[in-house]
């Protein structure tokens, strides 16, 4: 399938804002999707919305410069100091995130079989 392009996703995302019926049939075509390769709905959504913020770095790292590179690390890292601390462990971090990663693969090998992505 080739790359999305961003301004077929905003048209979309138009139409399900102003469409009942746009919406409900994108909510049936992912409980179907879901279905026929036995994952949840909600992890559909989760994957498709990992993938594209995924994308967003990937994109965003291939233009940047150095500079706004660093400086957008920088600003990460003001974030995280102005942020609530993780009451987890990093072992448990590092789970979570192991498992997250399997899903998401899990995910993308069998929406490949079926040629959605």
């Amino acid at each position: 399938m080739g790359r999305i392009m961003a301004s077929d996703v905003r048209a979309i995302e138009m139409m399900l804002e102003n469409d009942e019926n746009a919406r409900r049939s994108v909510s049936e075509w992912i409980v179907q999707l879901a279905r026929k390769i036995h994952e949840k709905p909600e992890d559909i959504v989760w994957f498709f919305e990992m993938r594209r913020r995924m994308r967003e770095v990937e994109e965003k790292a291939e233009r940047i410069s150095d500079e706004e590179l660093e400086r957008w690390e920088q600003e990460i890292e003001r974030e995280l100091e102005n942020s609530k601390p993780v009451k987890q462990s990093l072992e448990t971090l590092m789970k979570v995130g192991e498992r997250s990663f399997r899903k998401f693969k899990r995910i993308e090998v069998k929406l490949k079989e079926l040629g959605v992505v």
